[in-house]
């Protein structure tokens, strides 16, 4: 009788109702609305045959004056409020991408960087961030891979999450967790049908999502693939019983853009239909659901709107009073209001900076110091900014923001050329020539003492990246390999590189993802040492193309990898530079002080001559009869700014769930017996302190 039960529960919408974690008081405004009005919340409006309409945002919710519950507004992206006009160019911060803010491993700081985006979203009178977005790294040449803070590891989006959406929220402002599920490349991300085991998506590509249900985001927006052979957003599997019943997730589901392909995709789990000009959420299709079933759907969607201060309830007014409502009156503040500050740009400058991996330093040649002359060689070291050429295409990304909707154009990037002048100081000359000509390379660096040049290349929502090299691969493999001086060669990528070619004979490498705006500037604190590299690898740089996994072109799309996805796969392989590398200009050493079951703790000292910051990884190894990945990242922390001499003591608390196993039996994780090997590292092949410990 119990599994009748259960089955029921899991099959029947009018006991979906009970899920949505309802207060008295919505109970109450959700008996109050006519059908109509539930009706109105749940179908976007401000579009039409696909055409953002005026005087609406990205996504728009109509208000219900009648019970004053203001207006939903909603915008791109993940990484900043999106510049769809010129007016908006320069009142909004071009933020580095998600992924930068993933490789500085710092969570207070991820956290921080809500705060703000929330705040500018709300300035803007949106009160709703398409963001963030959190999908594991499964293809190398992810299109939005730059958009995707958790990399190629769970635990990193786990953690990197809950900052995010706790800093939004506070804001209040509704985070959006996407693209679920599955949703691994953009070639043909339409029709791709991602087939994956159970215990792959619990282990690997839920764990972010289910970081961001624990944290209490608002919504989730389900993803344009198909899963296991049924699209996501029609996928009651997904939406419903891996989501709602056994995440627990209280808050409501949106599509992605024109990703509904059926009218009764409510009764799978979907909650909103965005952007609503397909019809299929109006309210002939809406009457043929159960009343249960669109209670529930209103419920979820009015729940969270109070829960983050935007609805006022009975004798308590909204914490965030509405700013504007749509479609009559938020124009000046959606093309007119200035969002961005000092302050915000202070902390993108912080981001970017300590995002940069230091890759290779030989001979310590980094970081500069006077006097020297440095000659700066290469096109992407002067980058340009075509903003008019941006607001035409969509997709068009260049060397500082990606393409797509989750862009934010630069109004003045600062390019690395710039950022090298304006930090030199008197005593380095800087001496350029930002042509890909080696010949013109080769003149530039007579008489100069270090030659530095750039690489780079672009990616784009829509389509996956041709290749992992850059754009200026010969021409800095032909320069490294010809030069008689110390050749440092500065990366701006969105994500995985290969640098074979040229990454063994230059003196050094250094990466940073898509810095936006404060590019030039955080090359420059970390080139003259400004600040210590801290950046971490949150992918890995392979040594080939052929080691990486390719787009599917064809379905089904099979995740036979399994568990062993990016750089858990490849523990086994020579690769260019491991997942969670990065140098600094100083030392750490590592030192268990404490060992209390899943306690630990630890001190790390800088030993060098410089002051640092170190991000301690903290890998597992599971016990040899347990079928899992040889090694896998279960915790991180960075420490503070050290001097030299100076340390810190590190507390990590293991947390018990990340040592179990998913059983499809039990339908949920269960503990694995055994002895777990712990290591302290500095990056996925370089532990520096280990213990034991057993379950």
């Amino acid at each position: 009788m119990k599994f009748s039960l259960l089955a029921l529960a899991l099959s029947c919408p009018t006991l979906h109702a009970q899920n949505s974690g309802a207060d008295d008081d919505i109970a109450a405004l959700v008996a109050d609305m006519t059908t109509a009005e539930k009706y109105s919340i749940l179908n976007g409006v401000g579009f039409a045959t696909k055409i953002q309409l005026s005087g609406y945002y990205v996504g728009n919710e109509p208000a219900v004056e009648r019970l004053n519950i203001p207006s939903i507004k909603m915008q791109d992206a993940a990484q900043g409020f999106r510049t769809t006009d010129e007016r908006m160019v320069g009142e909004v911060t071009a933020w580095p991408c998600s992924l930068a803010a993933a490789g500085a491993w710092d969570v207070a700081l991820m956290e921080d960087w809500g705060h703000a985006l929330g705040k500018e979203h709300r300035t803007k009178g949106a009160n709703v961030i398409l963001g963030p977005s959190v999908n594991v790294h499964r293809v190398a040449k992810g299109g939005r891979n730059a958009e995707y803070l958790s990399g190629e590891s769970p635990k990193l989006g786990e953690e990197m999450v809950r900052s995010y959406v706790r800093g939004v929220q506070e804001e209040g402002v509704m985070a959006v967790v996407k693209h679920f599920a599955l949703n691994n490349q953009e070639n043909n991300r339409n029709t791709v049908d991602s087939h994956a085991d159970e215990r792959t998506m619990q282990e690997v590509y839920f764990l972010p999502f289910k970081a961001a249900v624990d944290e209490g985001v608002a919504s989730f927006m389900c993803s344009y693939n198909l899963v296991n052979g049924t699209h996501s957003c029609g996928n009651e599997d997904l939406l419903q019983r891996d989501l709602k019943d056994r995440m627990g997730f209280e808050g409501f589901v949106m599509s992605d853009w024109w990703a509904v392909h059926d009218a009764g995709y409510q009764n799978a789990g979907l909650d909103m239909d965005m952007p609503g000009d397909d019809g299929y959420f109006s309210s002939d299709n809406l009457d043929a659901s159960d009343e249960g079933r669109i209670d529930d759907m209103a419920t979820r969607v009015l729940t969270q709107m109070k829960k983050v201060g935007l609805l006022g309830i009975g004798d308590s007014p909204a914490k965030f009073p509405n700013l504007c409502d749509i479609p009559n009156d938020c124009d000046d503040l959606y093309f007119n209001a200035t969002a961005t500050s000092p302050s915000h740009s202070s902390l993108a400058l912080s981001i970017a900076t300590q995002s940069v991996a230091l890759l290779k330093n030989s001979d310590s040649v980094l970081p500069i110091t006077g006097p020297k002359t440095i000659a700066v060689v290469g096109s992407a070291c002067d980058a340009g900014n075509n903003i008019s050429a941006m607001l035409k295409v969509w997709d068009l990304g260049n060397y500082y923001v990606m393409g797509g909707s989750g862009r934010v154009i630069a109004a003045d990037p600062v390019s690395i050329v710039r950022g090298l002048k304006e930090g030199a100081g008197d005593s380095i000359t800087i001496i350029e020539s930002t042509t890909d000509n080696l010949d013109e390379a080769l003149t530039a660096m007579e008489g100069a003492d270090v030659v530095v040049t750039c690489g780079a290349t672009t990616s784009t929502e829509g389509h996956d990246r041709d290749s992992l090299l850059v754009d200026q691969d010969d021409f800095i493999t032909s320069l490294v390999e010809a030069s008689t001086i110390p050749s440092v060669v500065l990366l701006n990528t969105p994500g995985a590189t290969v640098t074979s070619n040229f990454s063994g004979k230059a003196t050094a490498v250094l990466n940073m993802f898509l810095g936006g705006q404060v590019t030039g500037t955080a090359w420059s604190n970390i080139i003259y040492g400004v600040e210590s590299p801290s950046g971490k690898l949150p992918v890995t740089f392979l040594k080939s193309e052929d080691d990486a996994v390719e787009p599917c072109s064809e379905n089904p799309c099979v995740y036979d990898e399994k568990l062993e996805v990016g750089w858990r796969g490849l523990i086994e392989k020579d690769v260019d530079f491991c997942f969670g590398h990065g140098l600094s200009y100083t030392e750490f050493d590592y030192d268990i002080k404490s060992n209390d079951g899943l306690k630990f703790e630890l001190s790390v000292e800088n030993t060098g001559k410089t002051a640092g910051r170190e991000v301690v990884q903290l890998y597992v190894t599971y016990p040899e009869a347990e079928d899992a990945p040889p090694v896998d990242l279960k915790g991180f922390k960075k420490t503070g700014l050290l001097q030299p001499g100076q340390s810190e003591l590190v507390q990590f608390n293991i947390d018990s769930d990340d040592l179990r196993s998913w059983s499809v039996s039990v339908g949920d994780f269960v503990t694995v017996p055994g002895d777990f090997k712990i290591e302290f590292a500095s990056s996925s092949r370089d532990a520096r302190a280990t213990a034991t410990v057993t379950i």
